[in-house]
């Protein structure tokens, strides 16, 4: 339990989600033995904010209601209550929400692990849960994502005694081309799929639409930074047909 100062501008109750920002106390010196800093951890509590607060996990759940500009007791690590919408029935974690503090989110990865959700609640629905907060773990999600990926690198699709070694451009699935719309996720990435020893592979162009390829993220425990991972780049083994009897 930590204490948090709503800097948001409203009040808000017990169980909403506050991102996590500066200490508000500050030390005098290094050789401080006393006084707020020391004595008490006061953080500042704002709406979650997408690349900082969400991204990094930096949250805490109220426990008390705590009006603008005062100070009251929030968790960020341990077992409470809060609600939250479930937007896909196989996501184990939870994820703030921007702006608005009120509902936390499903997510495939996160700190906060969704032990039991309110049962019988429909996909998309607010529902109360119980989740566990400061989950220490390098989250390796087997849910597959969909992904945007454009031939980069490289020098061979393989051949009959070559193995394929191209790398990949990687934008998110909502990407026009792979200059316009959508988030950048990799560049030069290799997958993580085994490929053929060697034969030639049909790859994804250089230029244009792209094609479809599956990630995953993974969370770093001790700072909070994602990495998305390339599981797979729709690489197919180029295959010829023969004539009848060959």
């Amino acid at each position: 339990m930590i204490w948090v100062k709503n800097d948001s501008p409203m009040d808000c109750w017990r169980y909403f989600i506050l991102g996590i920002e500066d200490s508000v106390h500050e030390p005098q010196t290094i050789m401080d033995l006393e006084g707020s800093f020391v004595d008490q951890i006061v953080f500042s509590g704002v709406f979650p904010e997408l690349d900082t607060h969400v991204a990094m996990d930096k949250h805490a759940i109220l426990l008390e209601p705590i009006r603008a500009g005062q100070v009251g007791r929030a968790m960020i690590q341990g077992v409470c209550q809060v609600r939250i919408i479930i937007t896909d029935e196989t996501h184990q974690f939870a994820k703030a929400p921007v702006g608005f503090p009120a509902i936390m989110a499903s997510s495939a990865t996160g700190s906060t692990q969704i032990l039991w959700s309110q049962p019988d609640v429909p996909i998309g629905e607010p529902c109360w849960a119980i989740v566990k907060l400061g989950v220490p773990s390098l989250v390796d999600t087997t849910t597959l994502i969909p992904c945007k990926v454009w031939q980069d690198g490289g020098y061979t699709d393989g051949d009959a005694t070559t193995q394929c070694d191209r790398t990949y451009f990687v934008k998110t699935i909502d990407a026009y081309d792979e200059e316009e719309d959508g988030t950048i996720l990799g560049e030069e990435m290799t997958p993580l799929k085994q490929r053929p020893a060697a034969g030639k592979l049909v790859t994804a162009p250089a230029t244009g639409d792209g094609i479809i390829g599956t990630g995953y993220y993974i969370t770093n425990p001790y700072d909070g930074s994602r990495e998305f991972i390339l599981y797979d780049a729709n690489e197919t083994l180029a295959v010829e047909v023969c004539d009848d009897g060959e």
